[in-house]
């Protein structure tokens, strides 16, 4: 495997393999009275159904994959937030490996389904 698709997919393994599914658990845990971020959002999904549920958390994934988009596209030289313009060099072990974060990411959310 190339470095800049070992880049993407450890990037993408950790967004939706840990962080979405520690989410999603999270998320998914039974009411209570707490007031922090999670307990506010867990008791609003928690008057959804199952399938309502379902489609909440498939949408946080197009959330994650458009703002790891965005980060990766500057990264490449192809998207520009807030006219950020220059230009970004990564490199792993010496090796620079840049070019198309972006479009690799966004072609293995594809391919997993990310966009539904």
């Amino acid at each position: 495997m190339t470095p800049d698709k070992k880049f993407v997919f450890a990037v993408f393994d950790e967004l939706f393999g840990s962080n979405f599914e520690r989410y999603k658990t999270s998320l998914s845990k039974p009411v209570n009275d707490d007031v922090d971020p999670y307990a506010r959002a867990r008791n609003s999904l928690a008057v959804l159904s199952d399938a309502q549920r379902a489609d909440v958390f498939d949408f946080f994934k197009i959330i994650i994959a458009d703002s790891a988009s965005v980060v990766l596209g500057a990264l490449d030289g192809v998207h520009f937030p807030n006219d950020l313009e220059g230009e970004f060099v990564v490199t792993c072990d010496g090796e620079e490996i840049q070019g198309d974060f972006m479009d690799i990411f966004i072609e293995k959310a594809q391919e997993e389904n990310i966009y539904g």
